[in-house]
């Protein structure tokens, strides 16, 4: 039991570090599994019912935790702090949006990638989400998304420099 707990706070971790914190408003990772861990003794959480290993469901439930506790904290963020200009620079995002946009199109990105393109600056990421305000199948975002991923890899380092 104790590989596992460890390998489920080593997933918080990275879960964690994947968004740039070490601790999100003063939950760490350990937290999260500990917390977890009291759901499944007190009942809250339900091996019982579940189709799968004890420590794939264990798996399961801090992966929805953590992502539930993401989505909470997008949607509770209506105080957020103004960006403040470092050495006196306004950070001009729709200047860097567009530079990045340039380096798509150097790489050869048709409109359909710099369209989901926007869609991620703007912060929609799923494809289904994409495809319905486009009124396409979901089937032709994750193709778009596919080419654009790979066109990504090509200006990653330039693109960073630009941010």
């Amino acid at each position: 039991m104790d590989e596992v707990i460890d390998r489920m706070n080593a997933y918080a971790i990275s879960r964690l570090k994947s968004v740039g914190a070490k601790t999100i408003e003063g939950k760490s990772p350990v937290d999260f599994v500990g917390d977890l861990i009291l759901k499944v003794m007190e009942g809250e959480r339900d091996w019982a019912t579940a189709e799968c290993s004890f420590k794939e469901f264990l798996f399961g439930c801090l992966k929805s935790d953590i992502s539930n506790y993401f989505r909470t904290l997008k949607v509770t963020r209506a105080d957020e702090l103004p960006e403040i200009p470092v050495d006196g620079i306004s950070p001009n995002i729709d200047d860097r949006r567009n530079q990045v946009c340039e380096l798509l199109k150097q790489e050869g990105a048709d409109d359909d990638e710099l369209m989901v393109f926007e869609y991620w600056m703007d912060g929609i990421f799923k494809p289904t989400d994409i495809a319905n305000d486009l009124g396409v199948p979901v089937k032709e975002i994750y193709v778009i998304i596919k080419r654009l991923e790979r066109r990504r890899g090509k200006i990653e380092t330039q693109a960073i420099n630009i941010v």
